[in-house]
């Protein structure tokens, strides 16, 4: 379906709708994962090089060597990292997602739908994940090939979260949607790009100050999140169903009593 409507002035509106009620707390869910992933991540590192480390500083003639163990360690620690911040991303992402719907409607974020939809949805989400993080792999032979695919898989979540399709199923489905409305797509890229910037100019002056920066990464980081999930479900329901208003598909689709 090729809908017609302002890209730019819904792109704006996403902007604005962050500091309406209670919507600048959908920030929250990705700005606490991120912050968590960071600090098991450094957890990590310290606990896998710190032998190393002890080594140098204690031995003056001694070059420091890692064990096959050790190795060994990196590579699983490496890979289980890797695993959990996929699971954790493709969680509070659709979370986010499912909150946000009922926004566009006037209503607060649906947390407690979104929770319970994305822990419904995790095993697809997950698998989503990894064959996009896959298709991006095998396109960087091109360059842009990743971020290209970025784009039209942008649309994905949404498909799994909103009408129940599979991995697969959603990346299809994105990719047509994405390619049919490319001009709206690409002005919703531009307008995350463009907060991007702004973002990462404000905090990098902000950063200047000690121990402000942190908080000021932290602030950037969930508004942005915020305005991502925001912006995506209010163009994937204009592209998919043409309307701005109710959408044609329920949040939580109904189970049999």
């Amino acid at each position: 379906m090729v809908a017609q409507f302002d890209a730019v002035k819904e792109a704006t509106d996403s902007f604005v709708k962050i500091f309406q009620k209670r919507n600048w707390l959908l920030g929250a869910p990705t700005t606490a994962a991120g912050f968590l992933i960071g600090i098991v991540a450094v957890i990590f590192l310290f606990i896998a090089g710190f032998p190393s480390f002890f080594r140098t500083v204690t031995s003056s003639n001694q070059v420091p060597d890692i064990s096959p163990a050790q190795v060994a360690l990196i590579v699983i620690g490496f890979t289980v990292l890797i695993m959990g911040a996929i699971v954790v991303s493709a969680f509070t992402n659709a979370w986010t997602l499912v909150a946000a719907d009922p926004v566009w409607l006037g209503r607060d974020p649906a947390f407690d739908r979104g929770f319970n939809r994305a822990a419904q949805k995790l095993l697809p989400l997950c698998a989503y994940y990894v064959l996009v993080g896959l298709l991006s792999l095998v396109s960087i032979i091109t360059i842009v090939g990743p971020l290209i695919v970025a784009v039209l898989m942008m649309y994905g979540p949404c498909y799994i979260m909103f009408k129940d399709r599979s991995a697969t199923e959603a990346i299809g489905d994105s990719f047509r949607l994405a390619s049919e409305n490319l001009s709206p797509t690409i002005v919703l890229v531009l307008a995350f790009i463009a907060v991007y910037i702004v973002g990462f100019i404000v905090t990098a002056f902000v950063g200047l100050i000690p121990f402000v920066g942190i908080i000021g990464q932290l602030a950037f980081s969930w508004i942005l999140s915020a305005y991502v999930a925001l912006a995506i479900v209010r163009f994937y329901d204009l592209l998919s169903s043409g309307r701005g208003s109710e959408p044609p598909y329920p949040i939580i689709p109904p189970t049999s009593s």
